[in-house]
């Protein structure tokens, strides 16, 4: 299979009165979630994007960032948004990190997986076909894997989860330069994709999603050891990204992620609420009232993730130790 197989795929142009706009942006990422619907702001020497949770997230995702808390709050206000979050250069925070494979002088082999999970690959390896999944198939099957997934993962996304939404995701990514979605497939069945995006030297790995029935044949393991393989033998790039460390427990992705070689690098992440939004959920009341409801729903994901957000806006402000 050529090198760029996973990691390129063909692009329609974009057309109509907006194509200038979205194809104006200098960000791959910002470009593609744009078009999927998400409103991106320039401010604070950095891009942001809106993420659904009304929260604006800095990108690149790997540059470190030490903004001006006056013109934060004006960004919040102005974009009408809950907060933001963002990597930290000078600022206390969040212990946090995001998860990156360098491209190394050794070759990118089955030997570079833990040894628990090379079985697992091979077994992948020798159950389903690696290729990018083509727009037909994802209309036809996207939408019952991601519900699938996050009926599994005990989570919801309407993105994933809506057919029009899922239907305009899928047409931003194939309108947009660098998007992909490498899969694995059983014959003509999709058992598992990732959406991935190339920019400036770093391949980020963005989404993740599996068929139940197809996992005891491993087509996660399969398709991320193909998909890093892939990237770190080609030479234009230079490291893949995996993601950033969720705001709530994860164990068993954090180790999954490992053992594959990636490391998680760490570094602080910073929150700033709206000042009203900080001040309703930082009283006594409100903060008992959040502990009641932990207790009652200890393995909650949106609520850890509140807890977590609301603990790292606490903890953030410029170190002036830096």
């Amino acid at each position: 299979m050529p090198i760029n197989t996973l990691l390129e795929v063909p692009i329609r142009a974009a057309s109509g009165p907006d194509a200038l706009h979205l194809c104006a942006s200098e960000s791959a990422l910002a470009r593609f979630l744009e078009r999927r619907g998400r409103r991106i702001f320039r401010a604070c020497g950095a891009t942001w994007y809106a993420a659904p949770c009304r929260f604006l997230m800095s990108l690149p995702y790997q540059t470190m960032l030490d903004p001006d808390p006056a013109e934060l709050r004006y960004l919040i206000c102005e974009a009408r948004m809950l907060g933001v979050r963002f990597p930290a250069n000078a600022w206390t925070g969040l212990e946090s990190g995001l998860y990156v494979l360098r491209r190394r002088e050794r070759e990118y082999e089955i030997e570079s997986v833990h040894p628990k999970h090379r079985p697992r690959v091979r077994r992948g390896l020798q159950t389903f076909d690696i290729r990018l999944a083509s727009l037909d198939e994802l209309m036809a099957q996207g939408l019952a894997l991601n519900l699938n997934t996050m009926a599994r993962q005990g989570r919801y996304d309407p993105e994933f989860g809506e057919k029009r939404r899922w239907q305009k995701l899928v047409e931003a990514a194939f309108s947009s330069a660098g998007v992909a979605f490498p899969a694995a497939f059983v014959g003509s069945r999709l058992a598992a994709y990732m959406v991935t995006c190339r920019e400036n030297g770093w391949l980020h790995i963005l989404h993740q999603m599996s068929r139940q029935e197809d996992l005891p044949n491993f087509p996660n393991h399969v398709l991320t050891y193909s998909v890093t393989r892939q990237a770190l033998g080609d030479p234009t790039l230079e490291a893949v990204c995996y993601g950033y460390v969720p705001l709530f427990a994860a164990d068993g992705l954090h180790e999954y992620k490992l053992r594959f070689g990636y490391e998680m690098v760490p570094h602080r992440s910073a929150i700033q609420l709206h000042p009203a939004l900080g001040r309703a959920l930082n009283n006594p009341a409100a903060q008992w009232a959040l502990r009641r409801l932990r207790s009652i729903r200890p393995s909650d994901q949106r609520l850890e993730t509140i807890e977590t957000v609301l603990k790292g806006a606490r903890a953030s402000r410029p170190d002036t130790r830096a």
